[in-house]
């Protein structure tokens, strides 16, 4: 089983509610546009095609390097997004890090969407994040109502607003495992 496969299969995480894969349908445009402006240029090297604008022919070439770079841009985009959903990036230590990851969201929020995103890739080092909606509550309503997502960990606030994947990564490094991995090092 590869590492993606096994990173899916143990974590909710949702494709669509990544912010990186809202460059999918640019990618695509211009994927089929580089493709439609080298095809369109071949065509018309070997058929004059009728009521093109004039400067489709003055700087020739320039029209093929145009259509390169755009579906090679379309392609990256496209086709990179599957290593966008592991990070690179890896703590010195394995293990997970704390015992709880309480999520307080609220519905609608594209935030919170977003955090549970983050939080999903790096589900490795850290606990299943608990997602609790604050209208559940009238009290976490009074003290959450403007700054959802919350993320709490061992029931401290770490992050308010948004996620900042740097300093989670940070945190993450900073803190022991729990899982007496540590102790292996050790020694």
């Amino acid at each position: 089983m590869t590492i993606e496969s096994e990173f899916m299969r143990h974590t909710d995480y949702d494709e669509t509610s990544d912010p990186k894969s809202r460059l999918r349908p640019l990618g695509r445009f211009l994927f089929v546009a580089g493709i439609t402006l080298i095809a369109s240029r071949g065509i018309e090297l070997f058929s004059k095609m009728p009521g093109l604008p004039a400067f489709w022919y003055t700087n020739q070439s320039i029209w093929i390097l145009i259509g390169l770079g755009m579906s090679a841009s379309g392609w990256r985009m496209l086709w990179s997004r599957h290593s966008m959903n592991v990070p690179s990036w890896q703590p010195s230590l394995p293990g997970k890090r704390f015992r709880t990851l309480t999520l307080m969201v609220s519905e609608g929020c594209h935030l919170c969407e977003e955090a549970a995103a983050i939080l999903a890739r790096y589900q490795a080092w850290i606990p299943h994040a608990t997602e609790k909606d604050i209208h559940s509550d009238p009290s976490l309503v009074e003290r959450f109502s403007m700054c959802v997502p919350v993320v709490m960990l061992d029931d401290k606030i770490r992050f308010r607003g948004r996620v900042n994947e740097v300093l989670l990564q940070r945190l993450i490094e900073g803190t022991p495992p729990i899982d007496g991995t540590l102790d292996h090092f050790e020694s």
